[in-house]
């Protein structure tokens, strides 16, 4: 039911360390611990298992934290369309793991959060309050694809939040939140298709739980006191740097 000692010890540093930044930004513990759990020899369902595991429990408690910055107007349109979107992604990564071996997921996962910093990098638009909805609509599929593939939703919701004018609170509110809500969907589904691999990777993850909560009180008070501009950087550094490091490491 548990994995030996030292991969609980290993998933407990890798999920810390992203509860760090998670706490800080409102996202990326996903884009951190998904591919350095796979370079480390989990199975990339196994990997997403243990992040939404970890992710669920920074998520709900960010968003409690924050709540004072969340406006629910503006959730019904991205949970309404990351929920419907999450089945296509958890059903795509079910194919890839049974017909593609780890090295290429590896590198899968490393194209898809480049294609994902290309976009936050390329898509220097005039930020305003608020987006049409066709941009809306894109970011928040493309968010509710990514979280059922590989539990890495955030990166389309930091596309979108960073082309708005909304302050740094405003915006890490609204990526918890949006996270939180479609977390026990994509739960479902992960062990609907991957039940047998399921309990060993959530109940292992359980294990570390408090240093995962001290990590996000670290994360949670870093980002009360970053700036608009530094969290825009460190959030496409962040996605830039996780990108590099997953599609090159088969090679070493």
């Amino acid at each position: 039911m548990l994995y030996p000692l030292s991969d609980i010890l290993l998933l407990g540093v890798i999920m810390t360390l992203g509860s760090i930044i998670q706490g800080a930004v409102g996202f990326a513990s996903g884009l951190l611990g998904v591919p350095l759990l796979v370079l480390c020899g989990f199975s990339l369902p196994e990997a997403a298992i243990i992040n939404l595991v970890s992710t669920s429990v920074q998520n709900f408690t960010g968003t409690w934290k924050l709540w004072e910055h969340v406006r629910l107007n503006e959730m019904v349109l991205p949970t309404a369309i990351r929920l419907v979107t999450i089945p296509l992604g958890t059903y795509a990564v079910w194919m890839v793991d049974q017909r593609v071996g780890l090295p290429q997921i590896k590198q899968l996962v490393g194209v898809l959060l480049l294609v994902i910093v290309s976009l936050l990098w390329g898509c220097q638009v005039q930020r305003r309050e608020r987006l049409n909805l066709f941009w809306q609509s894109l970011a928040f599929s493309t968010s509710g694809f990514l979280l059922g593939f590989a539990s890495m939703g955030g990166a389309p919701l930091v596309l979108y939040v960073n082309a708005l004018t909304w302050s740094v609170a405003r915006a890490r509110a609204f990526l918890f939140f949006c996270s939180a809500v479609g977390q026990p969907l994509g739960a479902w589904f992960l062990w609907w298709k991957f039940r047998d691999e399921f309990f060993t990777p959530a109940c292992s993850t359980l294990v570390v739980l408090p240093a995962i909560f001290a990590g996000l009180w670290i994360g949670l008070h870093l980002g009360s006191r970053l700036s608009l501009a530094l969290f825009r950087r460190l959030t496409i550094g962040l996605i830039a740097a996780t990108a590099i490091a997953a599609i090159c490491a088969p090679f070493f």
